[in-house]
């Protein structure tokens, strides 16, 4: 059984444990990054997928709006030419040809447009892939950032409750003592390990010597020569 003062140290060290896990745990706290990184990738394959689909589309708009004006000149040419307005044999070879001329720039549009009829389908359903996974991850991220936020309501309620006790636990440990720990603590993050099975130290791993577990087992303030942790022995550990 450790002696009133080690344990009295030991209900500190639990709470600083306590508090350094939850820094720890705060710092390492995933608002999704990773899903985000998959966003970002997302959204550069959007922009290349998502905007060849929105220029083809484009184009298609743009060949449909050109034909109808292309439609509609040819018509207003058509009622001049036969109309009776033009009489003159030069301005009825002019228009002729600029009917030959518009008739061609139409048929070239429209083979684009029957080009544009097969390569539309799969552009758009490309894009509504992508978009589909990034509506998909934003979802995700959403949730992470959720999550982060309440694990991190959760951290600082806890963090706020040891704060509170720590002052109390270490006012009941001896002022040389409470030096010597907040010293070793400062430099390794904790100031006490436990003895574990009963010959190892629970900071660091290392195999304990003899002289050691003695002075442990006697009650006396010994520390690791590795880490130098102050040790914890009880008979109960195991």
């Amino acid at each position: 059984m450790a002696s009133t003062e080690l344990m009295r140290l030991w209900k500190l060290h639990q709470v600083d444990a306590g508090i350094l896990e939850i820094k720890k745990r705060a710092a390492a706290l995933d608002p999704g990054r990773a899903v985000q990184a998959e966003l970002d990738t997302l959204a550069k394959q959007e922009q290349e997928v998502g905007g060849h689909y929105r220029s083809l589309h484009t184009e298609n708009l743009d060949l449909e709006l050109t034909n109808k004006g292309i439609e509609d000149k040819l018509k207003r040419i058509d009622k001049e030419l036969y109309g009776g307005k033009v009489v003159n044999s030069r301005e009825v070879d002019t228009l002729e040809k600029e009917i030959a001329s518009l008739k061609r720039q139409r048929d070239k549009n429209d083979d684009r447009l029957l080009e544009l009829m097969d390569l539309l389908p799969p552009a758009k359903t490309a894009a509504e892939k992508v978009e589909a996974k990034i509506a998909e991850r934003k979802k995700a991220l959403a949730e992470a950032k959720k999550a982060a936020l309440a694990t991190k309501a959760q951290l600082e309620a806890e963090f706020a409750r040891l704060t509170k006790l720590r002052p109390e636990a270490a006012k009941n440990v001896s002022p040389p003592l409470l030096a010597r720990y907040d010293s070793i603590r400062q430099k390794q993050g904790t100031g006490m390990a436990e003895v574990v099975k009963k010959r190892s130290c629970g900071g660091c791993g290392t195999m304990l010597p003899e002289r050691t577990l003695v002075g442990a087992q006697e009650d006396k303030t010994v520390t690791c020569e590795t880490c130098h942790r102050i040790l914890y022995y009880t008979e109960g550990v195991v």
